[in-house]
């Protein structure tokens, strides 16, 4: 039957649906594939902060799934339910991470603490920290995870510019109140 549409693309509508139906999303769409390799280039050849690099580890698995969508949220979207910046040594160990709303700072021992911001906490202990470096890793993202036929769903936000380069190609005003958030997926 001609015009008829498979389930995969049922599939892809109920993901974006899904996303669109979010409190605080403002736009939601799939990334094309040209988007994808654009976006991958700038990722790469995102400025490290000084003398530390960032790794968007994040955004490399979202471009390893299937399908990847965009929502551009506002504050009124949900929190994440893990930190989205991690600052790792040399070896991977956690010497520092963002606090997420309402998480009460833990004390470790041997280390003391002190806030780059108001929400990112620097575990400082003697000898620790060489090669460090901040990294963004994927996130969940449950309301998609839960979707029948759904599965190796993550999420990640891209950087500054990758962020303002997906706007350009939607069209959508440099809102500096908004942010991006890529979801990506495989079909079962």
């Amino acid at each position: 039957m001609m015009g008829s549409r498979g389930a995969g693309d049922r599939k892809l509508d109920e993901v974006l649906s899904v996303l669109s139906s979010l409190r605080g999303v403002k736009h939601a769409f799939y990334l094309a594939r040209e988007m994808r390799v654009e976006l991958e280039r700038i990722e790469k050849e995102y400025p490290a902060f000084g003398p530390l690099t960032v790794s968007n580890e994040g955004l490399r698995e979202c471009m390893k799934r299937q399908h990847v969508a965009c929502i551009v949220k506002d504050r009124h979207f949900r929190p994440p339910p893990v930190p989205t910046v991690l600052l790792l040594d040399e070896n991977r160990e956690i010497i520092g991470k963002e606090l997420l709303p309402g998480e009460k700072l833990r004390a470790n021992q041997g280390s003391k603490t002190f806030m780059l911001g108001k929400d990112f906490v620097i575990f400082y202990e003697k000898g620790k920290g060489r090669g460090a470096k901040f990294v963004l890793p994927p996130v969940p993202f449950e309301e998609v995870g839960r979707i029948a036929g759904v599965r190796r769903v993550c999420s990640s936000s891209p950087s500054t510019a990758g962020d303002f380069y997906l706007r350009q190609c939607m069209s959508f005003d440099d809102d500096p109140t908004l942010a991006s958030i890529l979801v990506a997926f495989d079909l079962a």
